[in-house]
C-alpha cells in the first residue's frame, strides 16, 4: 500500500507541473505593432475585448465627422477592418501550437481489481505510465517546427496589414478620382443643356437648323449617359472602400475630403531593388521560413522512428496479501513501420518550400525589371513633353 501512494504522489506532482503552461501573445503582438510601425509608421490595433470595441468605434465615428482624408481612411482600416482583425486572432492559433508543442502527453494509469469467489482476499493490480520517455527526443523537434510556424504566421499577418494599407489607398484614390469625374461631367452636362436651349431658341428664329438642334440633343444624352456611368463606378469605388474600413450599414453615406497630396516618388536601381526585396519582402521571407518548418519537420519524423516509449510503474498485490512494486517500459519495435514514409514526405516537402522559395524570388525580380521599364518609359514620355 505505502507503493501504491508513493505512485499517486509521483502523479500528482507531474499533474501539478503540467499545469503551469498557459498562451500569452502579448510579445509577439508588441514584436508585430513594431514591425509595422517601423515599415509603415503607422499603428495597428487588436481588438480583444468589449473596451477595445468601444474604443475603437469611438475613433471611427470621430474619423467619419467630417470629410474623411486619405490618412484617416488609412487609420480607420487599420483598427478596423474586419479580415485584419480576424488574420490577428492566427497569432493566438499558432502560440497555442507552440505551447501545446512542448507539453509532455498525459500519463496513464490502470487498475484491476479481481474478487476471488471463495476467501477473503483481494487480488489488485496498478500499472501506471508516469513519463513518455520518448517526449525527451520529440518535444524539441515539435517546438521547433511550431516556433517557425508561428513566425510564418506573423510574417504573413504583417504582409496582410501591408496588404490592407495599399488596397485602401487604392479603393481611397478611387472614389476621390470617381468624385472628381463625377462634379467635372455635371458640369459638363449643365453647360451642354445650356447651349441645347440656346440652340433651340436660335432655331425657332431661324438662325440654325433642325440638325444643329439634333447634334445639341445628342450630346446631351451622351454626356448623360457618362454620368450615370461615373455614378456607378462611384458607388462600386464607395462600396469596396466601406467595406475596406469595416464600417456598418449606419456609415454606408460617408463622404471623402477632395484634398489631396500626391507625393514624388523615385525608384532604385534594380540590384539595389533586389537587395532590399531579399531583405525586406514579406513573402520571401515566409517562403524561407516555410523551408525552415519543413527542414524541423523532416528532423522530427527521423527521431519519430520509436514513436512510443513510456517508462512507468506497476503495483500488484495477490489475494494472500503479497505485494509487488516495480519500474516498467512500454515501447513498440520498428520493425515494419520505420516512419519511412512520413520522413520521405518530409524530404519532398523541403525540395518543395526550396523550389517555392527560388519561384518567389525570380518572380519578384521579374516584377522589379518590368517596374523600372515602365517607369523610365513614364519618364521618357514626360521629358519630351516637357
Amino acid at each position: 500500500m505505502k507503493a501504491l501512494k508513493t505512485v499517486s504522489i509521483i502523479i500528482g506532482i507531474i499533474i501539478l507541473a503540467a499545469g503551469c503552461a498557459s498562451v500569452e501573445t502579448s510579445e509577439e503582438w508588441a514584436q508585430l505593432k513594431s514591425d509595422v510601425q517601423e515599415r509603415t509608421g503607422r499603428e495597428i490595433l487588436w481588438e480583444q475585448s468589449q473596451k477595445e470595441v468601444a474604443v475603437i468605434q469611438q475613433e471611427v465615428d470621430a474619423l467619419l465627422g467630417e470629410g474623411l482624408t486619405r490618412e484617416e481612411a488609412l487609420r480607420i482600416a487599420l483598427i478596423n477592418n474586419r479580415d485584419l482583425q480576424a488574420i490577428f486572432e492566427e497569432i493566438g492559433v499558432s502560440k497555442s501550437d507552440l505551447v501545446q508543442a512542448g507539453l509532455f502527453r498525459n500519463p496513464t494509469i490502470s487498475a484491476f481489481f479481481r474478487f476471488p469467489f471463495h476467501g477473503s482476499g483481494t487480488n489488485i493490480e496498478v500499472d501506471g505510465g508516469l513519463f513518455p520517455l520518448s517526449d525527451l527526443w520529440q518535444i524539441p523537434f515539435r517546438k521547433k517546427v511550431a516556433a517557425a510556424r508561428l513566425e510564418r504566421t506573423m510574417k504573413k499577418v504583417e504582409q496582410t496589414v501591408l496588404d490592407t494599407i495599399r488596397e485602401t489607398k487604392k479603393a481611397y484614390d478611387s472614389v476621390y478620382y470617381s468624385r472628381l469625374t463625377l462634379t467635372e461631367t455635371e458640369i459638363l452636362l449643365g453647360k451642354f443643356i445650356e447651349i441645347q436651349k440656346q440652340v433651340e431658341k436660335r432655331r425657332s428664329f431661324g438662325f440654325l437648323k433642325d440638325l444643329d438642334v439634333y447634334q445639341t440633343q445628342v450630346l446631351v444624352k451622351e454626356t448623360e449617359i457618362v454620368l450615370q456611368r461615373v455614378k456607378m463606378e462611384l458607388a462600386l469605388s464607395k462600396s469596396h472602400l466601406h467595406r475596406l474600413l469595416g464600417l456598418g450599414a449606419e456609415d454606408i453615406n460617408f463622404e471623402i475630403s477632395l484634398v489631396q497630396e500626391n507625393p514624388a516618388l523615385s525608384i532604385p536601381h534594380i540590384g539595389q531593388a533586389m537587395d532590399w526585396a531579399k531583405n525586406q519582402r514579406l513573402d520571401i521571407q515566409m517562403a524561407r521560413l516555410k523551408t525552415k518548418e519543413a527542414e524541423h519537420k523532416l528532423g522530427l519524423e527521423k527521431v519519430m522512428v520509436f514513436k512510443e516509449v513510456v517508462i512507468g510503474a506497476s503495483y500488484e498485490r495477490d489475494v494472500d496479501g503479497d505485494a509487488a512494486f516495480g519500474p516498467g517500459i512500454d515501447i513498440q519495435i520498428p520493425i515494419y513501420d520505420q516512419n519511412q514514409a512520413q520522413i520521405a514526405k518530409a524530404e519532398f516537402m523541403v525540395r518543395r518550400a526550396e523550389k517555392q522559395l527560388q519561384a518567389i524570388l525570380r518572380k519578384v525580380r521579374e516584377e522589379i525589371v518590368q517596374s523600372s521599364m515602365i517607369w523610365s518609359a513614364s519618364g521618357s514620355s514626360k521629358a519630351l513633353s516637357d
